[in-house]
């Protein structure tokens, strides 16, 4: 695993200018911000438009050539000439990363997954940490979602939809939180599967825990979070993971959503508006009532008494992931809605 074959000179740029990997501490005097999504977004397209033409060639610039080659206030290019500064400090931290079996890749790096670029856009998180073998996230796969506290019928539909979902020779994506994730995550590596988490907490504290360490190294099991590896959970942390979970995916499935509250309630409706993958919904007489609000707004109703008999859930979700006609004012009457900046979790005005 070598840092090269994952930062190019771009990504590395990218690296230093959006991440807090490698901040000096606060003891050293106030270090300069990293980049927000919002931010990166304009920043990029100046350095695009400017004769730099990619992010490596501010490396070594001075301030005023900066602020001049891109139209800057000189306070600006002082920030970017001081996140770019800090390349010795980010190279020993991303030596300790790699040795740790953990990797890092940017939008601009060709194994950054080409799922979460296609289908975020401009949204897509400017910096990705993971764990395990990173090409097994061009496989895409099916997310699922849900209530960590789930009743037994929600659980037996997680288990079950886990398990069809690696019948179908796909991937089970999910956050890894306890409830509807871990059992959905759990029955697709004990079907022999394959587990992509999505995580809004602590990468570095995930990949030392023993059982997970070897799903990583047998290839069973891919970790990934928009956040530095030492970052804590946050509820700005799992929004922003929310994103990233259907943006990987091709089709979503959510198991269980409260209704107006709740990460999963606000998750499924902030992808149904921006249409990042095919949601669906369990259909159940037992389902909460998000479930019936979230097919109102879109979501493919997904029958819970007919997922057994479904024989190839992937072809079974192609073809009933039809366009639905909604009436754009629903969303207006779905609180929960907040888009969040994959670096910061705080919210974002909507693009």
């Amino acid at each position: 695993m070598q840092i090269h074959d994952y930062l190019g000179d771009d990504g590395q740029a990218i690296l230093a200018l959006c991440s807090a990997l490698g901040m000096p501490p606060e003891t050293e005097g106030r270090p300069a911000a990293p980049f927000t999504l919002a931010a990166w977004n304009q920043l990029a397209k100046q350095i695009h438009a400017s004769p730099l033409k990619s992010p490596a060639g501010l490396q070594g610039l001075p301030v005023a050539e900066i602020a001049k080659t891109l139209a800057l206030p000189e306070e600006e290019a002082k920030r970017i000439e001081l996140l770019l500064g800090r390349a010795g400090r980010l190279a020993l931290e991303l030596e300790t990363l790699f040795s740790k079996g953990m990797w890092v890749v940017t939008r601009a790096d060709q194994l950054y997954p080409k799922n979460l670029r296609e289908n975020l856009k401009a949204q897509s998180p400017t910096v990705l940490f993971g764990a395990g073998d990173i090409h097994l996230l061009r496989k895409g796969g099916v997310a699922v979602i849900g209530s960590r506290n789930i009743d037994e019928a929600g659980s037996a539909f997680a288990r079950a939809v886990g398990a069809r979902i690696v019948a179908a020779g796909l991937p089970v994506i999910s956050g890894g939180a306890r409830g509807t994730d871990r059992l959905a995550m759990d029955a697709a590596i004990q079907a022999g599967g394959l587990a992509i988490g999505v995580l809004a907490d602590s990468l570095e504290r995930v990949v030392r825990q023993p059982d997970l360490r070897q799903l990583l190294i047998e290839g069973q099991l891919v970790m990934v979070t928009p956040y530095v590896p030492t970052a804590g959970f946050s509820v700005g942390s799992a929004m922003g993971r929310n994103k990233i979970i259907y943006g990987l995916a091709n089709y979503a499935v959510v198991v269980s959503s409260e209704f107006q509250t709740g990460g999963t309630w606000a998750g499924a409706v902030e992808a149904l508006k921006a249409d990042s993958c095919p949601v669906f919904v369990r259909e159940s007489t037992n389902a909460p009532k998000g479930n019936r609000e979230l097919e109102k707004l879109g979501a493919h109703p997904l029958p819970e008494d007919q997922l057994a008999g479904i024989e190839d859930l992937q072809d079974w979700l192609k073809s009933n992931a039809r366009a639905r006609p909604v009436e754009l004012d629903l969303f207006d009457n779905a609180p929960g809605l907040e888009l969040r900046d994959a670096a910061t979790g705080k919210k974002t005005p909507e693009k």
